[in-house]
């Protein structure tokens, strides 16, 4: 009997840590410090792949005001002719959606605080829905603190369309995350600038 309540323990334990390991997989909330560090890495390393593909654009001849975010021939960033770059997923697991994958978007009309002129706009790549810990992470690898400013007025729809504003504290930086909506409503944005006017 003694061996059989024994037995029936450690099965329960080990039932119990695989429901939690289970539930931890897709739970954004969970996502740990080293995981952030990760993810954030990624996304910072994607960035820096458009910047670059954007700037050999621009030094083949190509026009910002023109340059699509897509595989159009001759204007898109990712044509398959020119082969300025590649269009990258941004990992799923750095989503604050748990199943949702994120997605890289673009705007050529985003007014960056302290990023270029003060009238100028700044051609800018984005994602919507990134976890709020990675996101923290992503400013804590480029600025050294995971401070995240809120830009609460913004929505998605105001990002997407043209002209945007980031009126970002600190100003000046041109990649980064902020946090756009409040209460539920509260998304996560990592943002970098391809072109600076």
């Amino acid at each position: 009997m003694g061996a059989t309540i024994v037995l029936f323990t450690i099965a329960l334990i080990v039932l119990l840590g695989a429901a939690l390991a289970y539930a931890g997989r897709d739970n954004p909330s969970t996502i740990n410090t080293q995981s952030a560090r990760i993810y954030a890495a990624v996304l910072l390393k994607q960035s820096a792949d458009y910047r670059d593909a954007y700037s050999r654009f621009i030094f083949d001849g190509g026009d910002g005001s023109t340059m699509k975010f897509d595989q159009t021939v001759t204007v898109g960033l990712f044509n398959t002719t020119a082969q300025y770059g590649t269009l990258q997923l941004p990992p799923p697991q750095s989503s604050v959606k748990g199943g949702t994958a994120p997605v890289w978007a673009y705007n050529d009309k985003v007014l960056v605080s302290g990023v270029g002129t003060s009238t100028g706009t700044e051609s800018v790549a984005y994602v919507i829905g990134v976890n709020q810990t990675v996101c923290g992470e992503v400013n804590n690898q480029m600025y050294g603190a995971p401070t995240i400013d809120s830009l609460s007025s913004l929505t998605p729809t105001d990002i997407a369309t043209s002209p945007a504003t980031f009126a970002l504290t600190p100003a000046g930086r041109s990649v980064g995350c902020f946090s756009i909506g409040t209460g539920s409503a509260v998304s996560y944005v990592f943002y970098t600038t391809l072109g600076e006017s």
